[in-house]
């Protein structure tokens, strides 16, 4: 495309993300492919429920990636293997990396999120944005083959920094790796369950993974990561699974955000701001809010799908209704997890197998021959 040239296209899905994947396989089988167009940066989307088993060996790259450019061919989906670089509202104009732009009649954004680090650091590995870290975790296995005692430090006391400790002692087993987890909380997994909390000391403790509660983490520099109050941690390397923020264009949009910076929406996942715009996953902002996590992504798939169709048409949206308790499965090393909803939590390798059944049949949508 020349810079100077737009191209317009009825449906635009800004962001292959978990419900933006769903969206296209629904309004695909509709007929609808044609009048959709996806703009990704990347070819290949994660799934993030099981980045813990890639990490730890158990999932090779395609196990756990969409081809996006598979799926949109597949449905007859235009996909632009670039990024957006601004949303103009009011024209209904997004604009991308290489200059050129696209109009919509409808745009949807499933972006995702990126880290949140303390103020002034910029050091360590994030693990989000999930779709890059592949990449990034080269960078680990790199430091692991060059050192003979190295010490990591996880931060992130919530389901993602408990699987991602759990992960990578079972990537680095029979090596002289020492993991510690460290976050300002005063427990593990503080959202969850108290017999998931305990589940999670007892397990960590089993797995030699060091754990710093209370560590509110202002700090990493000279191998040490400092804590407020003035706790020290050797560290060869920092891993963030800290809090998500949101996409830096999205605050130049004129859309109307939260004070994270993330598209506020009503019960239908359309803007409160600009009614042609829907938004989903991290990056909208509920009037009754749920953690940054792909479980919510997932449920709002369908219901996205469904509203952009019924907009096209005219017709009265449906609500989207966020579950108030939902299952959280943890994984754990050597084939085992926590399962945890309703105040009940149990552990074992069954429920490893179950998250692996779920797991692969979520994967399995957007991988079958049509």
């Amino acid at each position: 495309m020349d810079d100077d040239d737009g191209i317009h296209s009825e449906i635009v899905l800004l962001g292959g993300g978990h419900a933006h994947v769903e969206v296209i396989r629904r309004l695909g089988h509709s007929g609808l492919g044609a009048r959709m167009t996806l703009v990704s940066p990347g070819r290949y989307a994660p799934y993030s429920g099981m980045l813990p088993g890639y990490i730890a060996g158990v999932y090779s790259f395609d196990d756990f990636h969409i081809d996006l450019a598979a799926l949109c061919l597949r449905f007859g989906v235009t996909f632009l293997e670039t990024s957006a670089t601004h949303i103009d509202p009011e024209e209904r104009i997004v604009r991308l990396a290489e200059g050129s732009s696209i109009g919509y009649r409808l745009l949807s954004v499933d972006i995702g999120s990126t880290p949140s680090l303390p103020l002034g650091i910029s050091a360590g590995i994030s693990v989000k944005p999930i779709s890059s870290f592949t990449n990034r975790l080269g960078r680990l296995d790199a430091l692991i083959a060059a050192g003979e005692r190295v010490r990591l430090a996880v931060v992130g006391q919530g389901v993602a920094g408990v699987e991602v400790a759990f992960a990578l002692k079972q990537r680095f087993v029979g090596r002289d790796v020492q993991i510690a987890l460290i976050g300002r909380s005063a427990g593990p997994v503080p959202e969850r369950s108290v017999r998931a909390r305990r589940l999670v000391e007892k397990e960590l403790r089993a797995a030699g993974i060091a754990h710093h509660p209370a560590f509110d983490v202002v700090g990493f520099q000279d191998g040490e990561v400092v804590a407020r109050d003035g706790r020290r941690l050797v560290a060869h390397e920092v891993i963030w699974t800290t809090s998500s923020g949101s996409q830096e264009f999205l605050r130049e949009s004129g859309l109307l955000l939260d004070a994270g910076g993330f598209i506020r929406v009503d019960e239908s996942l359309r803007s409160l701001s600009h009614p042609d715009i829907f938004a989903a996953g991290d990056a909208a902002s509920l009037a009754d809010p749920r953690p940054k996590a792909g479980v919510f992504a997932v449920r709002q798939g369908p219901v996205l799908a469904d509203n952009i169709h019924r907009s096209l048409k005219g017709e009265v949206l449906q609500a989207y209704r966020p579950q108030r308790s939902w299952l959280v499965l943890i994984s754990l090393p050597n084939g085992r997890a926590i399962a945890d909803k309703w105040g009940l939590a149990v552990v074992g390798r069954w429920v490893a197998r179950w998250k692996d059944r779920i797991d692969r049949g979520f994967m399995h949508r957007y991988k079958q021959d049509m």
